[in-house]
C-alpha cells in the first residue's frame, strides 16, 4: 500500500512540474510567436502615432490621419495591457514598466489638440526613446522564447527571429515617413534628420532581400514580398529625391502605410508557419 501512495506522490509531481514545463513554453497564455509580433508591433504605432501627429500639425487636413492617430492610440495601450498580463520574468515586468513610464508622457503630446509645431518638436524628441523601450521588449521576449525552448530538437527560434525582423519593417514603414516629414517641417535640423531618414532607409531595403530568399516562406509571403517590391521600386530608384524631400507628403504618407499593411501581413503569415512548424 505505501508503495503505491509513494507512485502516486511521484506520478503527481511529475505532472505538476510538466504542466509547469509546458507553461514556461509560452509567453502568459500567448505564444511566444505571438508575443514577439505583438511586442513588434508596439514599435511600429509609436511611430505611426508620431507620424499622424506630425502630419496634422503641417496642416495636412485628413480625418483618415485622426483616425488612425486615435486607433493606434488604443491598440498601444491595450496590447501592452495584455503583454503585461502575461508577463511572467522579472526582466520582461521592468521593460514594460519603462515602457509604461515613457508612454504616459508621449500620450500627454499626442493628445494635445489642436495639433502645434511645437509639440511636434517634443514628439519627435521623444518618440525614439519609446521605440527603444519597445524594442527592447521585443528582444527580451526573443530571447526568453530562445531560452525556454532549447531543449527541443524542432527549436523553430530561426522563426521567430524572422517575425521579429518583418514585424520591424512595419515600424521602419512607418519612421520613414514620420523622418521623412521632420526633414520637411523642420528646415534647420534638416541635415539631422535626413542622416536618421538614410539609416532607416537603408535598413528597410536591405531587409526585403533577405526575407526574400528565407526557407519559411510560403507562396502567399512570397507573393506579398513582390507587392511590397512593387511599391517600393519608386522610391528605390529615387533615393536622393526621397531624402531631398522632393515627394508630396500625402504621397509618401500613402505609400508607407501600404507598405506598412504588407508587412503585417507576412509577419502574420510567418507566425502561422511558427505555429506548425
Amino acid at each position: 500500500m505505501k508503495t503505491k501512495q509513494t507512485l502516486f506522490v511521484i506520478l503527481l509531481t511529475v505532472l505538476s512540474y510538466s504542466i509547469s514545463f509546458a507553461q514556461s513554453l509560452n509567453y502568459g497564455d500567448i505564444s511566444y510567436n505571438k508575443a514577439v509580433n505583438i511586442s513588434g508591433k508596439q514599435r511600429m504605432l509609436s511611430q505611426k502615432m508620431s507620424k499622424a501627429y506630425l502630419l496634422m500639425a503641417k496642416g495636412i487636413k485628413d480625418e483618415q490621419i485622426k483616425r488612425e492617430l486615435n486607433s493606434s492610440k488604443f491598440i498601444f495601450k491595450k496590447q501592452l495591457e495584455i503583454l503585461k498580463e502575461n508577463a511572467t520574468s522579472s526582466s520582461t515586468k521592468l521593460y514594460i514598466k519603462n515602457i509604461y513610464k515613457l508612454w504616459r508622457k508621449f500620450d500627454d503630446l499626442i493628445s494635445d489638440f489642436p495639433p502645434s509645431v511645437s509639440t511636434s518638436e517634443e514628439i519627435v524628441a521623444i518618440n525614439t526613446a519609446l521605440l527603444k523601450a519597445c524594442n527592447d521588449l521585443v528582444v527580451d521576449i526573443e530571447a526568453k522564447s530562445n531560452y525556454d525552448n532549447k531543449f527541443f530538437e524542432n527549436n523553430n527560434q530561426e522563426l521567430v527571429k524572422i517575425i521579429n525582423v518583418s514585424g520591424k519593417q512595419r515600424m521602419l514603414s512607418q519612421r520613414l515617413c514620420l523622418y521623412y516629414i521632420a526633414s520637411v517641417m523642420f528646415p534647420k535640423e534638416k541635415e539631422t534628420y535626413r542622416g536618421v531618414l538614410t539609416k532607416v532607409f537603408d535598413e528597410f531595403n536591405s531587409v526585403i532581400g533577405y526575407l526574400l530568399i528565407n526557407g519559411y516562406n510560403t507562396t502567399e509571403s512570397e507573393e506579398e514580398l513582390g507587392a511590397v517590391m512593387a511599391i517600393w521600386e519608386e522610391f528605390q530608384s529615387n533615393k536622393s529625391d526621397f531624402l531631398d524631400g522632393k515627394y508630396d507628403l500625402v504621397k509618401v504618407y500613402n505609400t508607407t502605410n501600404a507598405l506598412t499593411k504588407s508587412f503585417n501581413k507576412v509577419t502574420g503569415i510567418y507566425e502561422i508557419v511558427a505555429k506548425n512548424y
